[in-house]
């Protein structure tokens, strides 16, 4: 796991120098395990996961920069605000959903997080409602006037269905168990069977996510949380593999 004090800013950095990613995921199995996949012998990854939500995830990304000395104090318009401080190799980000239940009132919550961690310089991944959203995008489009895709559990059963259909003979064998969200969300499982068939088509997933966020913007502005289904995993991935 990188430390705090391992991305500081060091005038004396190599032209070879890695880019270093710090990702800190609500999830702690699939998301961690699939940022790390980006490895290289240039990039470095390090993932958090269990993270918490929203603004409570924020809130851990900053209390930990705010630990590593990575945080400046400045102050913009007689309000006193922190800045994080990398070098230009480093980036951070925040991966969260919007997990949202009926008449949870955490619309403004969500919105406020992204702003937040925005105006401290961490990016944000989220997804609306959930990740799975992003992972479904390697597979399928997915209609946004369909009122099934503002939750997260039609992305659990297309993707339930999509790899029973690619792995027969294990879904026949597990039978029940051979169930995304019961079964397949380990990590383990995420790698034997999700990622192998996702890996190759990440290309397609960006544009099918760069079409949905399209379709947001181009209607009547409108709060963030009302952009779904809607990711911006693919903003992330794109620099992973730039």
């Amino acid at each position: 796991m990188l430390e705090p004090w391992e991305v500081k800013i060091d005038d004396s950095r190599e032209e070879d120098s890695k880019k270093v990613f710090i990702i800190f995921c609500e999830d702690g199995a699939v998301e961690p395990a699939y940022f790390e996949t980006f490895k290289r012998k240039d990039v470095h990854v390090s993932a958090f996961g269990n993270k918490k939500q929203q603004h409570a995830q924020v809130d851990f990304a900053t209390e930990y920069f705010r630990k590593g000395g990575l945080l400046e104090v400045i102050e913009v318009n007689g309000v006193i605000q922190e800045i994080l401080k990398l070098d230009d190799g480093a980036q951070a980000w925040c991966v969260y959903d919007r997990d949202k239940e009926p008449n949870d009132g955490k619309d403004t919550a969500f919105n406020d997080s992204i702003v937040t961690a925005n105006s401290k310089g961490i990016k944000t991944a989220w997804s609306n409602d959930n990740f799975e959203l992003w992972i479904l995008l390697h597979f399928e489009d997915v209609d946004i006037q369909n009122h099934e895709y503002l939750s997260r559990k039609k992305y659990y059963e297309r993707l339930t269905e999509i790899l029973k259909q690619s792995f027969p003979h294990e879904a026949k064998f597990q039978n029940q168990r051979f169930d995304y969200y019961t079964t397949l969300k380990s990590k383990e499982n995420f790698i034997r069977y999700t990622y192998q068939l996702m890996k190759g088509s990440i290309d397609v997933a960006v544009q099918r996510a760069e079409k949905l966020e399209a379709i947001h913007l181009t209607n009547p502005p409108k709060a963030i949380h009302l952009h779904c289904p809607c990711t911006k995993v693919h903003w992330l991935v794109k620099e992973l593999r730039s």
